[in-house]
């Protein structure tokens, strides 16, 4: 198979797949998981403890997760979502090009996902007194403000992850959980808190979820700290491009190459260059 350069859309995976980088027993990592703890711990004012937790779920969630998921990659599955007008646009020329994009797109996917749950893990780990729903109704957490006062929470990445009918099921399971606290002689209040992009607390008329704004709520996980996402992201970009280097040094070399073989007698020529006509009618069949 002959050496294609892959696009400039793709430059950085690209080259991080076909460099040769020292790798040692864990993978070419740097820190281990014992020093990284620490540093989550400082950055998070967190016991070791629960920054421990924290990055071990992030292994979990972005390497072992990753791992599967990619190791389940079919070529027909990664053909039925090609889409043949986008790829030309993009200058992909060669079956190579092609699986260097679709890696692309499937990693990006899964580090959504993967920073979505690992934000959700931090959350649980900081909010002081938060605890499993102890009537598990579409919330992620309760915190005990009092004897008689319980709040629940539901966290979503940003505010645009919320449409407007789970807006309304939310409002209609508070009404629910409510009347359930009350036969205890307890009182519910439920939020809304997007990670990210909500400027004001609200509760406009008829919805029964207060709106928390991002930075209100994170100063609540933080408890009342300035700044605490901001503390969250640097743990986020500590742990992920920590993990994102294992899964570029040991998943994706692989990867690119088992996919490029497997579509190359699907939508290749002889020079393992993309033949159109045979990825139109691959595609389309």
């Amino acid at each position: 198979m002959p050496e294609i350069t892959p696009p400039g859309t793709t430059t950085e995976l690209a080259s991080a797949a076909q460099e040769t980088l020292p790798i040692d027993d864990e993978g070419g990592r740097s820190t281990t998981n014992e020093e990284l703890a620490k540093e989550v711990a400082d950055i998070l004012s967190i016991d070791l403890e629960r920054a421990a937790f924290i990055v071990a779920e992030s292994e979990r969630l972005y390497v072992n997760r990753m791992r599967e998921r990619f190791s389940n990659l079919k070529v027909s599955e990664r053909l039925k979502r090609t889409n043949p007008f986008l790829l030309r646009i993009r200058g992909a020329k060669s079956v190579r090009d092609w699986a260097t994009l679709q890696v692309q797109s499937a990693l990006y996917a899964s580090e959504e996902e993967a920073v979505g749950h690992l934000l959700e893990a931090i959350i649980k780990a900081c909010f002081p007194g938060a605890t499993e729903p102890a009537l598990p109704d579409d919330f992620d957490f309760e915190s005990i403000e009092s004897h008689r006062e319980i709040h629940g929470y539901q966290v979503k990445m940003s505010w645009d992850c919320m449409p407007m009918s789970s807006r309304k099921n939310l409002s209609n399971t508070i009404t629910r959980v409510r009347e359930q606290y009350e036969a205890q002689g307890k009182e519910f209040v439920g939020y809304f808190a997007p990670c990210y992009g909500r400027a004001k607390t609200t509760k406009p008329p008829g919805q029964e979820y207060i709106t928390l704004a991002s930075k209100e709520f994170w100063q609540r996980v933080g408890n009342g700290e300035v700044d605490y996402d901001v503390r969250v992201g640097e743990v986020c970009a500590l742990l992920c491009s920590e993990f994102r280097t294992e899964v570029l040094e040991t998943l994706v070399p692989d990867l690119l190459h088992r996919l490029t073989l497997a579509a190359q007698p699907e939508i290749g020529d002889p020079e393992y260059l993309i033949d159109y006509a045979k990825l139109f009618r691959r595609v389309n069949r």
